[in-house]
């Protein structure tokens, strides 16, 4: 069966092989069995009409869904939705955190049949059994370029669990700092890992921006992840509306240039190098 993947916009995430489409199709677009059109952002949902429209000639059978349509996603195929090389082998979160879409949209913990890739996308991946773990990891000796990119929740990262990331050829270990209240978790697990891995290698999602934030506490949070040892990343957070623009609770330009020094990794070790020289 030949399958037309089509996408509204494309991402760094996105696959790119030659059925693979982003937006209506072309000239010389050939027929097929079936049209997927994925949708992961709640603001490309109005898209999804004018496409179906567009694609009708080419398929007789076109079924929508996705992320933003609340998709179960129970399954997961290499290369199908995702480009290759990256892997989910579970959905889903055993927790239900005020400022996260995941256990409403795909319920708690799942996992999935082991699939190879280097770039991991899992939810929470320590949340899985022992024995789910221990097949991941299994995998992944088989990779280079290792990055965690979906996260590992900070207050699972044991000594066990670093020793076995010891073993596999990592480029990167994200972890979060989602609140205030985080911080000891986050600490802690940042020092076991930063016995063995660089700063560049240790990344940390630092959530900015929700309700009743300010811009000198976001600021105040990823220079404390800095000064944990790891490289931040300003997570901007985004509500479930459905026009962009109003995504934001916080829209003004102080805050876009505040996400902007804090997701560049040249800019934030210049301007910390630079504090510590005038220090």
């Amino acid at each position: 069966m030949r399958i037309a993947r089509v996408f509204p916009r494309k991402t760094n995430m996105s696959p790119t092989d030659e059925d693979c489409y982003f937006g209506p199709p072309h000239l010389w677009t050939p027929k097929y069995d079936q049209v997927h059109i994925s949708v992961c952002f709640t603001w490309d949902v109005p898209k999804i009409w004018p496409l179906v429209g567009s694609w009708h000639k080419h398929t007789k059978k076109i079924r929508i869904g996705g992320p933003a349509l609340g998709s179960r996603a129970n399954g997961f195929k290499v290369g199908l939705y995702l480009k290759p090389g990256v892997t989910i082998t579970s959905r889903g979160c055993p927790y239900n955190c005020p400022w996260c879409f995941v256990p409403d949209r795909e319920g708690k913990i799942r996992e999935l049949p082991v699939q190879p890739g280097h770039i991991v996308q899992d939810n929470n991946l320590l949340a899985c059994s022992k024995e789910h773990i221990s097949k991941v990891f299994e995998m992944l000796r088989t990779q280079k370029g290792i990055k965690f990119s979906g996260g590992l929740q900070a207050r699972r990262i044991t000594d066990s669990v670093v020793q076995q990331l010891r073993t596999l050829r990592v480029a990167e270990i994200w972890v979060s700092y989602d609140h205030p209240n985080q911080y000891r978790a986050t600490q802690t697990a940042v020092e076991k890992l930063r016995r063995y891995f660089r700063r560049d290698q240790v990344r940390c999602y630092v959530l900015i921006g929700f309700e009743n934030d300010t811009l000198q506490k976001a600021e105040n949070r990823l220079r404390e992840a800095w000064e944990m040892g790891t490289l931040p990343f300003a997570m901007r957070y985004r509500t479930a509306e459905p026009k962009w623009q109003g995504t934001y609770f916080y829209s003004d330009r102080e805050w876009n240039l505040l996400t902007r020094r804090w997701s560049r990794p040249a800019i934030i070790k210049s301007s910390m190098k630079a504090k510590w020289l005038i220090a």
